[in-house]
């Protein structure tokens, strides 16, 4: 594994001094590719899919050598086509975080302000 500068730029968002910018520049992790690509390269890289697809590749590189986990999600996005009506599509999304801190967990913490029943808490 070869650690690049744009790794560890990628890994730095996820530091606990730079929770705050982060969160509030692109929202909580996980973080989405086109808020990673957001952040490395400024607006500029709403214009340019090869900027979002050479950092997906990072993004899944670094899942696979245990840097990340990911997780897929089901949001609303905007629609860059002439085809919606404005409002958005909803699509399944990957989404990136550190390994651990972005799955579904069983939760124990007790029945206090729960629905009766199976629950889970997201980590």
């Amino acid at each position: 594994m070869r650690m690049s500068s744009n790794k560890k730029e990628i890994l730095s968002y996820f530091e606990p001094h730079n929770r705050e910018w982060v969160s509030g520049e692109i929202g909580d992790p996980p973080l989405g590719v086109s808020g990673i690509a957001y952040l490395l390269h400024g607006m500029e890289s709403f214009d340019k899919r090869h900027q979002l697809e050479s950092n997906r590749r990072t993004l899944e590189a670094m899942v696979k050598d245990g840097l990340l986990e990911r997780i897929t999600s089901y949001e609303q996005r905007q629609d860059t086509t002439q085809s919606g009506d404005g409002n958005g599509m909803w699509c399944n999304c990957s989404r990136y975080g550190l390994p651990g801190q972005c799955t579904i967990v069983r939760d124990t913490s007790g029945p206090d302000n729960t629905i009766s029943g199976e629950y889970v808490r997201i980590g």
